[in-house]
């Protein structure tokens, strides 16, 4: 990128994982954070007799499973790194698949735990987890305890999406990606950059806004921050 652009970090994720991810270019960027999804805790009881392990898909798991369940005494399958962090920090025995949900599948899958699993998600859900266990034998079964509930762009993305600067835009999920293609509408920033985690997330996007994809090299936010990394130093 150009010494002279002056670009925008533009996060959309839930303020409390966008905030994280910010501050990863601390001096670095400007950031805009403009949530187009916020998570909602639903209503559930949560069964946990016989529970041998919990499986998570994401932190918004692990965050609204410590809020529900005093259990700390069970261990954790995490996608990723960052999940298995926080799930650490809540105090569950957590190992990450380091990747996407077919690696945290293999990871299940090679320990074959002999009791019950149980992947807590949300109520918008991908990559058939329990489906996948299920078929090959394990007793697993799935709840969802909170809801990604979908925010109006505010005057913050309305902004940034209409003005003169380039615009770089992660994009950590297909739906994020779908959300986000809606919200943008036909507005054209002077310069849009989309990252994308994986394939599955550039492929949710119009034909129009792949064009402008920038795809991560493994499915996690390291591999992300490091293909924005390169991307402002061209």
């Amino acid at each position: 990128m150009p010494d002279n652009a002056d670009p925008v970090l533009l996060l959309t994720r839930p303020a409390p994982q966008s905030r994280q991810f910010a501050a990863r270019f601390a001096g670095r960027l400007d950031t805009v954070i403009a949530p187009l999804q916020k998570i909602v805790p639903l209503d559930v009881v949560l069964d946990d007799a016989g529970l041998e392990a919990v499986i998570f898909t994401s932190e918004n798991g692990v965050r609204v499973f410590a809020e529900i369940s005093p259990r700390r005494d069970i261990s954790a399958f995490c996608v990723g790194d960052r999940t298995a962090e926080v799930a650490r920090a809540m105090g569950l025995a957590a190992r990450s698949a380091k990747g996407a949900a077919g690696d945290l599948v293999a990871m299940v899958l090679a320990e074959r735990p002999a009791g019950r699993l149980l992947h807590l998600h949300g109520r918008h859900v991908r990559g058939d987890v329990v489906d996948r266990l299920r078929t090959a034998g394990l007793g697993a079964g799935g709840l969802a305890i909170y809801d990604q509930v979908r925010c109006p762009p505010d005057d913050a993305f309305l902004s940034v999406a209409a003005g003169s600067r380039p615009v770089i835009a992660p994009l950590f999920s297909p739906r994020s990606a779908a959300i986000f293609a809606e919200a943008l509408g036909a507005a054209r920033p002077a310069a849009l950059t989309l990252p994308c985690l994986s394939a599955a997330v550039r492929e949710a996007l119009p034909p129009d806004l792949q064009a402008y994809a920038l795809l991560a090299d493994e499915p996690n936010a390291d591999a992300l921050t490091a293909a924005i990394t390169r991307h402002i130093s061209l």
